[in-house]
């Protein structure tokens, strides 16, 4: 009989960690379709798009315009900054090879990587304008994931690598 009780015990167990397995997929699988969708907005300066997808105390930190709090502030930034000529754009493109997920205790996930700036002036080429690495926690609010703390830092030129051509062809 003690047999049995082990082995009862070793497959709750083993059901237990399964279970935690499939919910971290299921995380990281949302929130990196919310980060997708979070970029979409911001690449067609969707500010409705982009506010949805926000806590109401989000908190932005960018190693050149410093710190800006609150959904409100930011989508203000975003529409007065890169938004506000509609002859110039800014196209953000993350890296997929540089992206890593981490699920965080408590309804939070963290993705962090590198990303690249284009800008799209009308009747001009597109052209590469430079990159930065990027953290963001995410939080569980409300039935869905939204950012909730941004870092992005080290922008600069953009190098390119033998192995930034794979990352190219893979981004989104």
């Amino acid at each position: 009989m003690m047999g049995i009780g082990k082995l009862a015990l070793a497959l709750s167990i083993l059901v237990a960690f399964e279970a935690c397995g499939a919910t971290a997929q299921q995380d990281e699988a949302q929130v990196r379709s919310a980060d997708a969708a979070f970029w979409k907005a911001y690449n067609a300066c969707d500010m409705q798009a982009i506010a949805g997808l926000l806590t109401a105390d989000v908190e932005f930190y960018h190693d050149k315009t410093g710190l800006t709090t609150s959904r409100e502030a930011v989508v203000d930034s975003l529409r007065h900054g890169p938004c506000a000529d509609e002859t110039l754009r800014l196209r953000r493109e993350a890296l997929n090879n540089s992206i890593a997920f981490h699920p965080l205790k408590g309804g939070y996930a963290m993705l962090s990587g590198r990303h690249r700036f284009y800008v799209q002036e009308r009747n001009k080429a597109e052209r590469l304008d430079g990159q930065a690495d990027f953290t963001t926690v995410w939080k569980f609010a409300d039935g869905r994931w939204r950012m909730h703390r941004v870092l992005s830092y080290a922008h600069g030129p953009c190098l390119l690598y033998t192995s930034d051509a794979a990352d190219e062809e893979d981004s989104v």
